[in-house]
């Protein structure tokens, strides 16, 4: 398998992370200092404070959890399929389907989810458990929320941005499925939106779907590959045939006349 990283993306991510936790942490001290003083103004400014730095903080330690904190969702997937032919190239951080991964023979979005415990969707209902694993949002754990409506929210999203690409991208089937990469999960799905999974079922899922279509030729997936990665295929024009050279005459031998 092939992979197209946006590595500028991700600097930028990180860079937000480190300021917005040193922001968050500076109005949280500002605020502790303020709620120390006897004065009523001041202490109402103290909880605005507060409740600014805590989001500020939660939203930074969150982004880190998807750009920062080892190991990304990216390189876990990219371990997870590893093994895959070159003719699969996965796209990281490139379009709202973070995780976009071209087949033979058309596109799937991969939704990552990290969450542990125990999770159960049931057509398009999800819970996550137990209790204890859901407050680790307060501090800075992703919530479970709707995996579903989230995937069918970057994917259509998704396929509007490829659409801009030209109309033999904008042609490409799109999928989706939901995996769970934590090895601390239990997962239970039954009849749901798309397909939910296991991290050890993911590559033979996304086989599975690759195959249930027909494949692109292969010229057409080389300049799909290409246009995905914001570049431009150049046709190599072929080497012109070498002119023939005329055919010399053949020499013909001297003959030599015995000296008498």
């Amino acid at each position: 398998m092939r992979v197209v990283r946006n590595d500028e993306l991700i600097k930028k991510r990180v860079k937000f992370t480190q300021r917005g936790s040193l922001v968050g942490m500076g109005l949280l001290v500002v605020s502790l200092l303020l709620s120390t003083r006897n004065d009523p103004v001041l202490t109402l400014v103290s909880w605005g404070l507060l409740l600014v730095g805590f989001v500020v903080a939660m939203v930074s330690v969150q982004m880190g959890n998807r750009y920062v904190k080892p190991p990304r969702p990216d390189m876990v997937l990219d371990k997870l399929l590893k093994g895959l032919d070159s003719r699969y190239v996965a796209y990281h951080y490139f379009y709202p389907a973070e995780h976009l991964l071209l087949t033979p023979s058309g596109l799937i979005a991969i939704q990552a989810q990290d969450q542990q415990g125990w999770v159960a969707v049931r057509g398009r209902h999800w819970r996550h458990g137990p209790l204890w694993q859901r407050l680790r949002v307060l501090f800075g754990n992703t919530p479970l929320g709707n995996p579903a409506a989230n995937l069918r929210r970057s994917m259509a999203a998704t396929a509007q941005a490829v659409a801009k690409l030209g109309d033999e991208v904008a042609a490409l089937p799109i999928e989706g499925l939901v995996v769970f990469h934590s090895g601390r999960v239990k997962l239970t799905a039954e009849d749901p939106e798309f397909p939910a999974l296991l991290a050890d079922e993911l590559k033979a899922k996304v086989r599975e779907m690759a195959e249930a279509r027909p494949a692109l030729s292969s010229r057409s997936h080389k300049a799909l590959a290409a246009a995905l990665a914001g570049r431009e295929i150049v046709e190599e024009a072929p080497e012109p045939a070498e002119e023939a050279q005329p055919a010399k005459a053949p020499r013909q031998k001297r003959s030599h006349k015995a000296r008498r």
